[in-house]
């Protein structure tokens, strides 16, 4: 067989179409790469959307909870006019259980939108037994209190005696019209 310009030609351009076919299979590869990779992004995408909203079917169920919850704490807070009742019942307590009262005296109160807080230092002195006692029947109040601070000293001429100095929070309800971070 004899090879001519024509056949020569021939196989050139059959080259060419090979070549040609191949750069063009090697892109659409690097297109399908690509597109595979964006679907995987997606997919991962999705896997995260799907585990940060999986608690939304409950929201509107934990919202009701949580506002029963305030709805509760908020009952529990006395009117502003009621401080004075708080404070004969928490004296009343300390007598009750055979504790001194010494000082009694208010601090500034903190205001919010909902609540304020009234702390109240407070100086008793007494057998320690009678002491655990009032802090028991304290936590049992039907209003919310927290004693934040409490220094506790042995006197040393009685066995059992004991003086404390606490700081008690007592939480109520402010009165209407009452503007937050006034006094």
């Amino acid at each position: 067989m004899k090879f001519g310009v024509r056949e020569l030609t021939f196989v050139c351009v059959l080259l060419g179409m090979l070549a040609w076919t191949y750069m063009d299979f090697m892109k659409k590869q690097a297109d399908r790469r690509n597109l595979d990779a964006d679907t995987d992004q997606i997919r991962t995408e999705l896997v995260q959307l799907k585990q940060a909203t999986a608690g939304i079917e409950d929201l509107g169920r934990k919202i009701d909870d949580l506002q029963k919850a305030i709805d509760f704490f908020e009952s529990k807070l006395p009117q502003e006019k009621e401080m004075d009742k708080i404070l004969a019942e928490v004296s009343q307590m300390a007598d009750a259980n055979a504790l001194q009262t010494k000082t009694v005296k208010t601090l500034k109160s903190e205001r919010t939108s909902n609540y304020s807080e009234q702390p109240i230092q407070m100086s008793l002195s007494g057998d320690f037994n009678g002491f655990y006692a009032f802090l028991l029947q304290l936590e049992k109040l039907a209003r919310i209190t927290r004693v934040t601070q409490m220094n506790l000293q042995k006197i040393d001429e009685h066995d059992g005696q004991m003086q404390a100095q606490m700081t008690l929070s007592i939480y109520f309800e402010p009165e209407n019209g009452s503007v937050a971070g006034a006094n």
